[in-house]
């Protein structure tokens, strides 16, 4: 899993076989990973979860990091939360262990960026709310619950959007616009935990579809031949129903979405249930990254 562009076409050189052969491995590891479920509850709502996913964003964008790590990070906690093992069940009947276990998600970085925020800077954002040892423990539970395998049950949606563009080097001169255009519908899927219930290279479809319709460069002949392209080389179907309702579910959050970045409203939203009168830590980001 990478965040970079993983094109071999974007450094002059094509070989669809790989391609093609990478998308076939990752769909057999996504056939035989469990599938996540819809965990919700009255104590850790929606709401909840959109709150913690936007605080997400705001700490990658305060510390420069890649905004799929966020995405990263939500498929490692919603795999642990629909496992039903350890104390995902309690994680599920209290917001303050709900929380602990995002931050302690936010192991993403190990093997999502070149740079980590240590144990000792996510203790500090949190204000002593949640102290080293309850972040560590957790890390620990959280990787258990997938059996250490976190890297192969975690592929993101926009790996295969990179692989399917991948397969298009005809249109490498606007492959650029169509990933920014797909990653700005995957931070809007990583909000809701409906997305996370479907395959990943279902998403990672809808969300280039998405793309594809914001393209005003291209010509409706134009979209048409590369859906055509992909689907031939692909051999899958790729407007299956269950990609086409992704699509519209993806397309009503989008337009309800004000903009990619998490507003000032939302920065004084996101609050960690604090003890002591301490202020909430997403507040202290901005701050601490300077």
């Amino acid at each position: 899993m990478t965040t970079s562009n993983s094109s071999n076409s974007s450094n002059g050189i094509y070989d669809e076989a790989c391609v093609l052969e990478r998308i076939k491995a990752m769909r057999s590891l996504e056939e035989k990973t469990a599938r996540c479920r819809n965990y919700l509850t009255p104590q850790v709502d929606s709401t909840c979860r959109k709150l913690m996913v936007d605080w997400c964003f705001i700490l990658v964008d305060a510390f420069a990091l890649s905004r799929e790590t966020v995405g990263v990070t939500i498929s490692i906690l919603d795999r642990y939360l629909s496992s039903g093992k350890g104390k995902s069940q309690e994680a599920l009947e209290c917001r303050q262990t709900f929380q602990r276990a995002v931050v302690s998600s936010f192991m993403a970085i190990k093997i999502n960026e070149p740079s980590v925020l240590d144990i000792k800077m996510l203790v500090k954002l949190c204000r002593g709310v949640y102290k080293q040892k309850d972040i560590i423990d957790t890390e620990m539970e959280i990787l258990s619950a997938p059996e250490w395998r976190v890297y192969a049950s975690s592929t993101a949606p926009m790996e295969y959007v990179r692989h399917f563009v991948d397969l298009l080097p005809e249109y490498v001169d606007v492959a650029d616009v169509i990933l920014e255009n797909a990653a700005r519908r995957m931070d809007v899927a990583t909000a809701d935990v409906y997305f996370s219930t479907c395959r990943a290279s279902s998403v990672g479809m809808a969300c280039l579809a998405g793309a594809l319709d914001e393209m005003p460069s291209m010509s409706w002949s134009d979209k048409e031949a590369l859906w055509s392209e992909l689907s031939r080389k692909l051999d899958w179907d790729i407007a299956s129903n269950e990609i086409r309702q992704i699509e519209k579910r993806l397309l009503a959050e989008s337009s309800s979405c004000e903009s990619r970045m998490p507003s000032q409203a939302s920065l004084s939203r996101t609050s960690f249930a604090s003890t002591g009168g301490q202020p909430s830590s997403p507040g202290s980001v901005a701050q601490v990254a300077q």
